[in-house]
């Protein structure tokens, strides 16, 4: 059995994904699926006299896999994940199967008892141009084990099957019924079969194993192109005869059916709108959440424009209408001073800029906002009001106690009350506030300018704003002057939850977002420019909020400095398949190996062409490839393992770096 490794850390640059994946060529099962005799004899010795027991047989059957349908609990992942739409056209669909053995526990029929009986099976819609009725191609149905074993009229061909145990007549059974001459060129050859399928196991950096070792089935066809595809996972038991499908006399036009054990459709879009290509469109200025001022504004208009402010409707108390300006949370710079806090009501927190004659009412409408919001969630409101009202409660009676002069030796209640802090579900409502969680989002992006489709934008977290929020949620219960004076005390004793720490982020407004809803992020606190940079934990930012505020609207909060952002897809998106090049409207496909050892990827060990068996069907010569991949890592054999090894390929990543 030949083994492979590769280093998880070189595929998903992170460190702490400390592991390894050792790659099996085969796993046989201990025993191979059918019907077993154990025959048990015993001799005694007593007294010097030997005496022969009766032998016993026992008899038992080993039930592997056979006819399928799979559950659930038996895949593993398959890749592209069912329904997905994406930029699949260099992908080589998989399943993995949590059983490590399955492949190899029945047999294709050849004698190399290292070949799979499993195989995928992709069918493109190109494949059924000019049929308009699919039936005349390919039949999917539903069929029993008995229909099986005596097929109908009109059925497609399939060998003679004899029933083992634990199997009925009545159990159901999905079959495809393929034409010939569709079928022929999509089935892999038996050389293709002992290079489709392989073990894994994941092991830890000290090697030992982690989990159960998993099997994996690779298919030996590409998607097509702006289309949806259909893969099968088909049984190829006691099919192959002389290292060849035997099609039992079939002609072109003759059906062959197949044993499904399980089927999944995705959508290949065009790679001009796949993960990396819509990202890259989105480096573009501005880079931050500022909106282009009007050519004719003063300079002291466009001023309040570049801080971040757009111009809102405004409805005075006194029934007057005018325009202020706004600016939610997310700013493209250092906010100014902060007001005075508590504020007695919004109006305290306006602010007039005698330059351009207008009102800014971030501040405000952010106190306001903070109230209103609580003052909607009931429970929250009366925890914060009684919690209050029991400090104030407490101090009161404390201090009549000093006054009357009885003895207050004991720690205040009202002091202790404070210290055990708010009540659980105020204080999950504070911290909440303290991410913008909850905030209708036009709080947030006032102006469509600010953040148009298929743009992203970096900001820091105005911590003004963030207190006034705050502010106007614990003015709840705030009406008395006593109640403000309580409020002055409670401020300083509480900080607030942005606790002067330095929060940025970004927002992003792509399809990207809405087609792969799997996204991953991490921001780092350094300028990386380079690839194959690991980030340290004191550079890695600590992600205080990662969310879709809509569709195809994510948000991205962190503790410190945002200064190079790595968007990428998850770790379960590693796929097998090759390197693609855009020349003009059509692909061309390449592959770069990897060092057997290491895992590591090469720039100088590359396949130029990769060969085909039909390359207007996306057809790779499976063996042809690894004929050629044996041949540039001068091996003087290859199989599945280190095949399997040089097909993976790592996720999709792409990295934003600030110019500042």
């Amino acid at each position: 059995m030949k083994i492979s490794s590769l280093d998880l850390r070189s595929n998903l640059r992170s460190p702490s994904l400390d592991a390894k994946i050792e790659f099996l060529q085969y796993e046989q099962p201990p025993l191979e699926s059918g019907v077993y005799d154990v025959t048990v004899s015993q001799t005694v010795k007593v007294d010097g006299q030997s005496r022969n027991v009766p032998p016993r047989t026992l008899t038992f059957a080993v039930l592997g896999e056979r006819f399928g349908p799979l559950s659930p609990e038996d895949i593993a992942a398959v890749f592209p994940p069912d329904g997905s739409v994406g930029e699949h056209s260099n992908v080589l669909p998989h399943i993995s199967l949590r059983r490590s053995t399955l492949p190899w526990e029945r047999l294709p029929g050849s004698k190399d008892e290292n070949l799979s009986w499993l195989a995928l099976l992709l069918l493109r819609d190109s494949d059924f141009a000019g049929q308009p009725d699919r039936s005349k191609l390919l039949k999917v149905q539903s069929t029993t084990l008995g229909q099986l074993k005596s097929p109908p009229a009109g059925a497609g061909r399939f060998p003679a099957v004899e029933l083992e145990p634990g199997q009925s007549t009545e159990d159901v059974v999905t079959v495809i019924d393929v034409r010939r001459d569709l079928l022929e060129p999509l089935l892999p050859t038996a050389a293709e079969l002992a290079l489709l399928a392989h073990a894994r196991q994941r092991k830890t950096a000290g090697g030992e194993p982690e989990g159960d070792a998993q099997s994996t089935v690779l298919c030996n066809r590409l998607p097509e192109v702006g289309a949806d595809s259909t893969v099968h996972l088909v049984s190829l038991e006691g099919r192959y005869k002389d290292g060849a499908f035997d099609f039992q006399g079939a002609g072109a036009s003759d059906f062959i059916r197949l044993v499904s054990l399980t089927s999944w459709s995705f959508h290949s879009v065009d790679p001009a709108q796949g993960f990396s290509a819509l990202l890259k469109r989105l480096n573009r200025e501005p880079g931050s959440l500022r909106a282009p001022a009007p050519s004719a504004a003063s300079s002291a208009a466009q001023a309040w424009f570049a801080q971040g402010h757009v111009p809102v409707p405004h409805a005075l108390r006194e029934g007057d209408k005018t325009v202020s300006f706004y600016r939610g949370p997310l700013i493209p710079g250092a906010p100014p001073d902060a007001p005075t806090l508590p504020a007695r009501s919004a109006d305290g927190l306006l602010r007039y800029d005698p330059t351009t004659g207008l009102l800014d009412v971030s501040y405000a409408s952010a106190w306001e906002l903070g109230r209103l919001l609580t003052l909607a969630n009931t429970r929250v409101a009366l925890e914060l009001y009684n919690w209050k009202r029991k400090i104030a409660q407490e101090g009161n009676a404390q201090a009549q106690r000093s006054v009357k002069g009885l003895p207050t030796r004991r720690r205040r209640l009202a002091a202790r009350t404070l210290d055990a802090g708010m009540p659980e579900a105020t204080d999950a409502w504070f911290k909440g506030l303290s991410v913008l969680s909850g905030l209708p989002f036009n709080y947030l992006i006032p102006d469509e300018r600010l953040l148009p489709t298929e743009s992203l934008r970096f900001f820091w977290l105005d911590p003004v704003w963030v207190e006034c929020l705050q502010d106007g949620a614990m003015s709840v219960g705030r009406v008395t002057e006593a109640d403000f004076v309580g409020d002055q005390g409670l401020r300083s004793r509480l900080a607030t939850r942005s606790g002067g720490r330095v929060v940025t982020g970004f927002l992003m407004r792509s399809s990207v977002v809405s087609g792969w809803p799997d996204l991953l992020v991490e921001a780092y606190s350094e300028r990386v420019e380079d690839d194959d940079f690991l980030p340290t934990d004191k550079q890695t930012l600590t992600p205080l909020r990662i969310e879709k505020l809509s569709k195809d609207v994510l948000i991205g909060l962190f503790e410190g400095e945002l200064k190079t952002l790595d968007v990428h897809q998850k770790p379960e998106a590693m796929h097998f398949g090759l390197d693609a090049q855009q020349d003009g409207g059509s692909s061309t496909y390449s592959k770069n190996l990897r060092d057997l050892e290491s895992g590591a990827g090469s720039e100088e060990l590359i396949i130029d062409a990769v060969p085909w068996r039909d390359g207007e069907k996306g057809l790779v010569d499976v063996a042809g490839l690894a004929e050629l991949m044996r041949g540039k890592l001068s091996q003087k054999s290859f199989s599945a393992a280190p095949f399997a090894l040089q097909m993976i390929e790592g996720v999709q990543k792409v990295r934003f770096v600030s110019k500042g």
